[in-house]
């Protein structure tokens, strides 16, 4: 299935440099492709998504725990469905890690390997979920004070300034035959939240190139 690619949205020039707020939200995903054979497919899922002090995590819902082989007797982990967690050090470098829950190890990623584990490299992504760096020939419409809604072509995309990140994300091929929509709540972090990446912060941790054998 040709997924529409959010990668390919560059959205809201001149952002803020001041620090991102802190957040946590619910993102539902949803792709609707109909193919040659005129039938029509739909992919859902959601994550937890929270972004604290530098820090943002990503955790699939409902995702089924990591299948035993029976060659190997290895728990794999599906790093699409894994708990990923992105941050910048103290130098200002990215650092990716997933979350194997079971076996309660970190999953370490060398910058080589991220395009292996699913991850582009784009804090901005990671961060915002869109790419919101660019605004070409977008049309504006202010909403509210908080709320602007940006079009072109396909595109819309609802943005709060509040929490400078997406409320809505719509896009659709030029022939109509493939959508993708992706909704977010936002919600304030509530008093003495403990981020998931602390609780895991004292489990071992594993080289990626570890987890391939």
């Amino acid at each position: 299935m040709k997924v529409l690619c959010l990668t390919a949205l560059a959205l809201l020039a001149q952002l803020s440099h001041a620090a991102l707020p802190d957040m946590q939200a619910i993102v539902h995903y949803e792709t609707v492709s109909q193919g040659a054979d005129g039938v029509e497919k739909t992919l859902r899922y959601s994550e937890r998504w929270i972004r604290q002090s530098g820090h943002v995590w990503r955790e699939r819902l409902n995702a089924a725990a990591p299948h035993r082989h029976d060659d190997d007797g290895h728990q794999h982990l599906d790093f699409a469905a894994a708990p990923r967690h992105v941050w910048r050090d103290a130098k200002g470098e990215l650092q990716v890690e997933f979350l194997h829950a079971a076996k309660q190890e970190r999953i370490a990623v060398a910058k080589r390997e991220w395009s292996d584990a699913g991850f582009d490299g784009s804090w901005a992504r990671a961060s915002q979920l869109v790419d919101a760096s660019q605004l070409r020939g977008f049309s504006k419409k202010r909403k509210s004070a908080d709320v602007a809604v940006y079009r072109k072509a396909g595109k819309t995309l609802r943005w709060s300034e509040r929490w400078q990140a997406p409320l809505r994300v719509s896009l659709r091929s030029d022939d109509g035959k493939q959508r993708e929509t992706i909704t977010v709540a936002p919600q304030a972090l509530p008093a003495g939240f403990v981020p998931p990446w602390q609780r895991s912060a004292g489990w071992p941790e594993r080289d990626y190139l570890d987890t391939l054998d």
